[in-house]
């Protein structure tokens, strides 16, 4: 792998000093072993990390700045002159032959994060809390991170006596940065939401700029961004999972190239029967690495990313069948990926999956019966009226253009179809191959790298749509595969294929220009692509747009009843008590645990959602304090320590349950669980306090 920048079209004897920029390495793993290069990786990994997050930093003070009235088109109008200078600074950086490495370096590091940082933090000015405040799913998102606040150990977001089932990855690294500077959790979310979203295009580019040539991998890591901010900005915690799967899917094909190119003895380091040994294996322990951390940040997320790295082996495998080394390597790596992914998953699935191995009750997890609008039809953002949308045509014609055969029609030789290593193949790690008859500096990949793109887009679309269909054959059984989640990585994976397809149009272009046009063909290029780029970056879309609007219109904190909760519990420790209420909201501003679950949804199955209601409708049925207080000893589950009702009437104080309806339209409905004050009039076992049209009751 590479970032090496020189232009499409020249060769050259002169190589970059691999140290001239952070991270190169232009040595081949197999000369060192495979420890060596997996450091640098890291290493660089982690220097891309704290670049974006400082400059992603900055960028929210800054932008957060001025005193924008709200609600106004001010912050709307101060990022379009932010979008614009942007798009100025970064075209002349990547025009001018003159940039070095490191100047394309920070600014494929750099820029994403600012693009992401100054977008959100502007459509989010003047409110403190993220897209869609505390409602919906922020309200199970806020609570996981509050509760790593309070505490490193491994929690569920709501009960304290079950098994987590929701992956805490993302969570429990936020919560803890939150706890070391002594933030609160609630408090945190909306700056930590941001500053993922600004790292996610920083960490594409340096992972690209290992595949391909430095500028374009800097191209890649600017439109990550912004297509992250359009498609995916309210689940940051999977967009940092998506926004480096194309590049694994690229690398597992890679990787099963040199494993062929390596038994057909043509790989670097020469042959060897099943590949060429220790090369493969910083690769290896990459892409397992990956499958593992998502399956501890997002299960959904890990499964399409497994399921396509499976189908890449599987694809190798079968063309090269009769190779039976061949197969048995390819094997044996997929064998060892598991392993790894496998290992680094049971750091948190341990103990769900232990609870289901000592017989605990569970019930079945309802979440993937949400069938929203936008996972009932195939997903074609190639149609939309939007630069978004035109990059992704180009895409799609690039990808068919240049992967389907040359034969398919009867004309021509399909080149290397069906054959093992050969002209038009790509085993090297490095794209170095970068001829052709041009000598202007097109940011463009080899041949063979840029066939190889084309097919893991290919495979990925592909794989999107049929999880689409075959959602929709599951939709007999009244549930799906939650598909409409695929829809980021679907137009990321597009958009980017329409990046290099648009660069090949505008060669194209050039190359047939009458020579004394040439000059203006390629000035239009430049103005058509700048524009473009400044309406993608000021774009924001009607969701986040009315998201926002929800998150400044939340409800302020609801200080009087967390008061009165730390005076009639005498200071007591948030997450040394279990509340019930149905006001999820104090469970996002304080560690509390709570009896019961906003949703569902949002519930461990090992929690059992709907017993838990049954028990609730009991309690409200009881006649006497005494019966009550008997009914909560009795409980199975750990009962609460503090009910907060709604008070509707002086002698009707309520809680209100949601029952689950998905995959109806309307995933919810509600039951309102009517108590009264003479269940709790014995001052012996209840401390009652009403605080405004609430209800504060602690059991002593």
């Amino acid at each position: 792998m590479t970032g090496t920048d020189r232009p499409t079209g020249t060769t050259t004897d002169a190589r970059p000093d691999p140290a001239a920029r952070p991270g190169a390495d232009r040595t081949h793993t197999g000369d060192q072993g495979p420890a060596r290069p997996l450091a640098r990786r890291a290493g660089e990994v982690l220097l891309a990390l704290v670049v974006a997050a400082a400059v992603g930093t900055a960028t929210l003070l800054i932008v957060n700045a001025p005193p924008f009235a709200q609600p106004s088109w001010l912050p709307e109008s101060f990022r379009t002159t932010l979008s614009a200078g942007f798009v100025v600074l970064a075209g002349w950086l990547l025009l001018r032959r003159a940039s070095g490495p490191c100047a394309l370096w920070l600014l494929g590091t750099a820029g994403p994060a600012f693009l992401a940082s100054s977008h959100l933090g502007l459509l989010l000015n003047g409110t403190p809390h993220y897209l869609f405040g505390l409602s919906g799913d922020q309200v199970n998102r806020v609570a996981y991170l509050t509760r790593f606040t309070d505490t490193a150990g491994l929690a569920d977001p709501f009960y304290a006596d079950a098994a987590p089932f929701y992956p805490p990855q993302w969570f429990w690294v936020g919560g803890r940065i939150a706890a070391l500077l002594g933030v609160d959790g609630w408090e945190f979310y909306k700056p930590y939401s941001i500053i993922t979203m600004a790292v996610a295009g920083a960490i594409a580019f340096v992972v690209w700029r290992w595949l391909i040539p430095t500028r374009l991998a800097v191209l890649f890591g600017l439109v990550t961004a912004m297509v992250g901010v359009h498609t995916n900005a309210y689940e940051p915690y999977s967009w940092i999972l998506i926004c480096v799967l194309p590049q694994i899917v690229v690398a597992t094909w890679l990787l099963c190239n040199r494993l062929v190119a390596g038994a057909a003895g043509t790989g670097p380091g020469g042959a060897g029967p099943g590949g060429d040994g220790p090369a493969t294996w910083p690769l290896v322990v990459t892409i397992g690495s990956y499958l593992g951390l998502a399956a501890l940040g997002y299960t959904l997320i890990a499964g399409i990313a497994a399921l396509l790295v499976a189908l890449v082996v599987a694809l190798h495998a079968w063309r090269h069948r009769a190779d039976r080394a061949v197969v048995r390597a390819l094997a044996g790596r997929l064998a060892a990926m598991a392993a790894i992914s496998a290992t680094i998953a049971l750091l948190f699935w341990h103990r769900y999956l232990s609870a289901l191995i000592t017989g605990a009750e569970t019930e079945p997890s309802v979440a993937s019966d949400f069938a929203p609008e936008s996972g009932a039809y195939l997903p074609l953002p190639m149609f939309e009226m939007s630069v978004t949308g035109v990059l992704c045509l180009i895409g799609l014609v690039w990808v068919v253009v240049t992967v389907w055969p040359a034969d398919a029609w009867g004309a021509g030789t399909s080149g290397t179809r069906g054959r093992g290593p050969g002209r038009g193949e790509d085993h090297n790690l490095d794209d170095d191959d970068n001829t052709s008859a041009s000598a202007l500096a097109w940011p463009l990949p080899s041949t063979g790298r840029a066939l190889v793109l084309a097919r893991c887009v290919t495979l990925i679309v592909v794989a999107v749509f049929s999880w689409f269909l075959l959602s929709g054959l599951r939709a007999a059984t009244g549930s799906t595969l939650l598909p409409f989640r695929m829809i980021p990585l679907l137009t990321l994976a597009l958009a980017l294929a329409g990046v290099v397809g648009a660069l090949m149009l505008a060669r194209w272009a050039v190359a047939v220009a009458p020579s004394d046009t040439r000059g203006k063909v390629i000035a239009a290029a430049v103005v058509v692509a700048g524009l473009a780029a400044i309406q993608m970056v000021q774009h924001v879309s009607e969701e986040d747009a009315e998201f926002a609007t929800t998150a400044r219109n939340t409800a302020t904190m609801p200080t009087d009843v967390l008061t009165a909760l730390d005076e009639m519990t005498d200071g007591r420790d948030p997450s040394d008590m279990v509340l019930l209420t149905d006001d999820a909201t104090l469970i996002t501003y304080r560690p509390y645990f709570s009896f019961q679950a906003p949703s569902q949804a949002y519930a461990t199955p090992a929690a059992q959602y709907e017993e838990r209601i049954d028990e609730i409708r009991g309690w409200s049925q009881t006649d006497s304090p005494a019966e009550l207080a008997a009914e909560f000893e009795a409980s199975e589950f750990r009962a609460p320590d503090v009910l907060v009702l709604d008070r509707e009437a002086p002698d009707r104080w309520v809680f209100t349950a949601i029952i689950n309806e998905m995959p109806r339209e309307h995933n919810n409905s509600r039951e309102e669980l009517v108590f009264g004050p003479q269940q709790f009039a014995d001052p012996d076992l209840f401390d009652v306090r009403e605080v405004g049209d609430q209800v504060v009751v602690v059991r002593r």
